[in-house]
């Protein structure tokens, strides 16, 4: 697993598992309760290795409606559709100067 695009319902135990031993180890080690803490999933990610964030509701960074979608979005989409994340369109925040923008902006001009 890659990115959110790989992710089908062969991978919802793994998900559920991801986000419990988390909140687990959160409330274990910080005292933390679970309903204090968002779970989410960067795409496009930083590092294309599949990870969860798991933030403080009061912290607001990485999380944007650009990037983060929580855990328990996806695991109710991919209940309804197996291939929901490989089919529909993703809309994400691209940083100016980013690999991506450069190879974009270098096959657009290209294209003129």
């Amino acid at each position: 697993i890659a990115t959110l695009r790989d992710l089908r319902q062969k991978h919802v135990p793994l998900l559920k598992s991801m986000a419990e031993e988390g909140l687990s180890a959160i409330k274990r080690v910080y005292g933390v309760d679970n309903d204090q803490i968002r779970i989410f999933i960067h795409y496009q990610p930083q590092f294309y290795h599949f990870h969860i964030h798991f933030t403080r509701l009061e912290n607001e960074v990485g999380c944007s409606v650009e990037r983060g979608h929580l855990v328990s979005d996806v695991l109710q989409n991919l209940e309804i559709d197996d291939e929901c994340y490989c089919k529909r369109i993703i809309s994400y925040k691209l940083l100016k100067g980013s690999p991506l923008e450069n190879l974009i902006q270098m096959y657009s001009y290209d294209e003129v």
